[in-house]
């Protein structure tokens, strides 16, 4: 199989044929910068449901399942390779797990692996349950095992009233980065760490609706991150071609879609 990396370059998307490499090599490769497969919001269908994920070692580790990046998904879960997913839930709402029923049965009937689900309260087994899914076609983990070989720190974040919602820290080897989910801004605590370099990376929603209670407007960001530091800052659940023009005007940086 072929991948091909998805640019954004203005306001424009582009393939970049001069990019394309084989499937197996993004997988094995032991990279510090998570894969997105989508970078969109809800309802910008052209870039996908924010979706992102890594490997470690035999499994991949994904950041939530939305309903339009399955076929993405699938095509990963395919690879021999691995052998195992582990997925960190942020919330509850369609856009971030419209398709982990259907990703739970495909490993069961058609790939089988096991499947382990991060996330800190027991109502993902109540919304999988009434979707059908067993308690035994998945482990459900309300903190990160130490055989996941990862440090895991959930850190709750305002989006809903209705559901809980979490950002998650993540190191991974040598690899430190917070990955925010939908959220209105940025936990203080996470951000002093980002500041003093001992958070890498850090993946952030970011939308242009001043006014948007559970979304994080980019001026947050703006004010909030300064100049020097916002090439370690790269946003997502991107809602508009302007609102990627204006992030990159800032100085911040858009992930590359990669669709295998």
């Amino acid at each position: 199989m072929t991948a091909i990396r998805i640019g954004l370059s203005g306001t424009k998307m582009f393939y970049n044929l001069r990019e394309i490499f084989r499937f197996e090599d993004i997988i094995m490769a032991n990279t510090t910068i998570l894969h997105f497969t989508g970078i969109g919001s809800a309802f910008n269908a052209p870039l996908g449901n924010t979706n992102a994920y890594f490997i470690n070692g035999t499994t991949l580790v994904m950041f939530d399942c939305g309903e339009s990046v399955y076929p993405r998904i699938i095509r990963l879960l395919k690879s021999k390779r691995i052998r195992r997913l582990v997925i960190l839930i942020t919330h509850l709402h369609s856009d971030h797990i419209g398709s982990l029923g259907t990703v739970l049965s495909f490993c069961d009937h058609i790939v089988p692996k096991p499947v382990d689900i991060f996330y800190p309260t027991k109502a993902l087994e109540r919304f999988l349950k009434c979707i059908g899914i067993g308690a035994d076609k998945y482990t459900h983990y309300l903190s990160a095992p130490d055989a996941w070989d990862l440090t895991i720190v959930p850190h709750r974040v305002v989006h809903s009233d209705m559901i809980a919602c979490f950002g998650y820290e993540v190191v991974f080897g040598t690899t430190s980065f917070y990955y925010s989910g939908d959220a209105h801004d940025i936990p203080d605590i996470v951000l002093k760490k980002f500041l003093d370099n001992k958070i890498e990376l850090l993946f952030h929603e970011a939308t242009l609706d001043k006014n948007a209670a559970g979304h994080c407007c980019y001026t947050t960001l703006e004010r909030k991150i300064p100049l020097s530091e916002r090439s370690r800052v790269y946003c997502m659940h991107l809602g508009s071609d302007k609102l990627i023009a204006l992030l990159r005007k800032k100085g911040f940086q858009i992930p590359n879609i990669e669709v295998p």
